[in-house]
């Protein structure tokens, strides 16, 4: 299993949002001009590159506005060899909170027990539904944190392989 599949099997949002600025620090920044507009979810799109180990991920984020009561978002990583994107819907409660945690300037590490999911396909219907898969223990700031504990929670966040 390569790098990228492994950070992804770990949590899309370690790797997506959380960390390609600063992956190694495990310390999460967001352009002003980010923060500004996922106040109050109106429609912006960013584009990063960052390096971890060798390998150059590109990160587009998009905030593309409220529907049916829920902010939407969106982020796309790439590296060489594969391509993820995230599907995300937040309510203002989860909106406010990811933003608290971006306007933090502290750098301070902590540690958070990050519950992870599994898609579980019931046999009879074929609906699908996620499970528990354990806790793993992550370390960041604020923001790191914060958005991990959305982006790996299929309840706000769906993960989808691109190529």
């Amino acid at each position: 299993m390569n790098l990228s599949k492994k950070v992804f099997a770990l949590g899309v949002v370690i790797t997506v949002t959380c960390g390609l600025c600063a992956y190694a620090e495990n310390i999460t920044k967001f352009s002003s001009k980010f923060v500004k507009h996922f106040k109050d979810c109106e429609p912006y799109q960013e584009t990063i590159t960052s390096n971890f180990e060798g390998n150059t991920f590109t990160t587009d984020r998009k905030i593309l506005g409220w529907s049916n009561g829920y902010c939407k978002y969106e982020e796309v990583v790439k590296t060489t060899d594969e391509s993820y994107k995230l599907n995300c819907r937040f309510a203002a409660l989860q909106v406010d909170d990811l933003y608290d945690s971006m306007k933090s300037k502290s750098k301070d590490i902590d540690s958070y027990g990050l519950e992870t999911f599994m898609e579980k396909t019931d046999e009879k219907t074929g609906k699908t539904t996620f499970v528990s898969n354990g806790i793993t223990t992550i370390k960041g700031n604020a923001a790191y944190i914060t958005w991990a504990k959305y982006q790996n929670n299929p309840y706000f966040c769906k993960p989808e392989k691109l190529k």
